[in-house]
């Protein structure tokens, strides 16, 4: 028993209902998890508080997850498959999905996607950067 709870009543040898000493609330008594009373000599275990597990299939073999692409072997595929020019990146100029660009801090990147009518999605060798761009 916790000792933040006082008891109210007991059933069958059983605490049954407890008051929180903190918030004041009444409720049923919930054991520690993991912490099972030792039944007596002729006791038989307590019934089933209703909850229900659900049910798995052990015969049933899972489908294997999908593998992720790594970033630089996706990037590196992209660059190739792209036949565009490289420009240089500023924020005042307009990109459009597949344009190679040339980033002073992140290096060379493909744009994936507009995200915002002002900012792109950018796939640079080690990450996916979003930067803004003129419309």
């Amino acid at each position: 028993m916790d000792l933040g709870h006082t008891v109210t009543a007991v059933a069958a040898s059983q605490i049954a209902r407890v008051i929180c000493r903190t918030c004041r609330s009444e409720h049923n008594y919930k054991g520690k998890k993991g912490v099972s009373t030792p039944l007596k000599a002729g006791e038989t275990p307590p019934p089933s508080t209703g909850t229900s597990r659900r049910m798995v299939d052990v015969t049933t073999p899972k489908a294997p997850k999908p593998q992720a692409i790594p970033v630089e072997l996706e990037w590196s595929r992209q660059m190739n498959a792209s036949a565009s020019a490289i420009k240089p990146y500023a924020p005042g100029q307009t990109f459009k999905i597949g344009d190679k660009l040339s980033h002073p801090t992140f290096g060379m990147g493909i744009v994936q996607k507009t995200v915002y009518p002002n900012k792109v999605e950018i796939l640079f060798q080690g990450d996916v950067k979003t930067l803004i761009h003129k419309p």
